[in-house]
């Protein structure tokens, strides 16, 4: 047998093996059914939060065990959760400078969880904030080898990448997409189109339109996608004062809700059914993705 008959066995037993360990991490995925859904966007203030919670809110309802980990300083999750939110404060450029491994150290609440899930079996839900925190995040991602760390263990990953109807975040959110498909490859990444400033519907040669064709639409191809449509204007900032979760607002009667916020019974049963009539538009959409139905990817 010559060199290169035995540099072509040693490839084919390469190959055999990885095929041989992709089907046993499948098998995992089936037996464990440990799901883990990360929510990343470019920037903050689009929209990642409020898809976080509603994917906690729904797994909540549904009485399953649910972990929380927030990669971000905001205290919404941690004011609404309490102490089943792990919170993630990464540090500054200066702090950087002085210990490169500050951002790893930093990271440990997200890895904890990660082992305490694979332990407990409880769904992860990661809101990750924009800007350094999402570049961070999915920078950690790769050089912690988590992907691989997770597909050993039989875990089925979900990333919801949202973006806006504007030129600039959409490549934005497509840049950290093809980033993370280095980073995180056996991850399902699923674009979400929040619609709160307007339908993905954009004049033609406008910059909006040649940044949908030569950049998202590429992406898109092939992959999933959820539409978000906008809240009804002014329907939920009157629970967010309270402090209410999306179950909260669909569980209290509407006397209380008057009561609570110093308002009619009229106002408080509309208000109160602007959120629920949205809230059923979504969790079907996240249904949608969750059960694995094929969604399209034209806007």
């Amino acid at each position: 047998m010559d060199d290169t008959e035995r540099k072509e066995k040693l490839l084919q037993r390469k190959a055999d093996k990885l095929v041989k360990q992709m089907r046993t991490a499948e098998e995992k995925a089936k037996k464990s059914g440990l799901r883990i859904y990360m929510v990343i966007g470019p920037k903050g203030g689009i929209g990642k939060t409020l898809l976080a919670r509603l994917l906690i809110d729904k797994h909540c309802a549904a009485g399953e065990a649910t972990r929380i980990v927030q990669i971000d300083r905001t205290p919404q999750l941690p004011d609404l959760y309490g102490n089943t939110v792990s919170v993630v404060r990464l540090p500054g450029a200066e702090a950087l400078r002085a210990d490169p491994l500050a951002a790893v150290v930093a990271m440990e609440p997200y890895t904890a969880a990660i082992d305490s899930s694979l332990r407990d079996g409880a769904t992860l839900i990661v809101d990750v904030g924009g800007g350094p925190s999402a570049a961070a995040t999915v920078e950690y991602v790769g050089k912690a080898r988590v992907d691989a760390y997770l597909r050993q263990h039989g875990v089925r990953s979900t990333v919801f990448l949202v973006l806006l109807p504007d030129p600039a975040a959409m490549a934005q959110s497509v840049e950290l997409g093809r980033a993370l498909e280095v980073a995180y490859p056996s991850a399902e990444i699923v674009v979400v189109l929040n619609e709160r400033d307007g339908k993905f519907r954009f004049f033609p040669g406008s910059v909006a339109e040649r940044v949908w064709r030569a950049t998202v639409a590429p992406f898109l191809f092939g992959r999933r996608t959820m539409h978000m449509p906008a809240l009804p204007a002014g329907a939920m900032p009157p629970f967010e004062t309270l402090g209410f979760t999306f179950t909260d607002v669909i569980n209290t009667d509407e006397l209380t809700i008057a009561k609570r916020l110093g308002m009619s019974r009229a106002i408080a049963a509309t208000l109160q059914g602007d959120v629920a009539m949205w809230l059923e538009a979504m969790w079907v959409a996240i249904d949608d993705v969750l059960n694995g139905d094929q969604g399209g990817s034209d806007a």
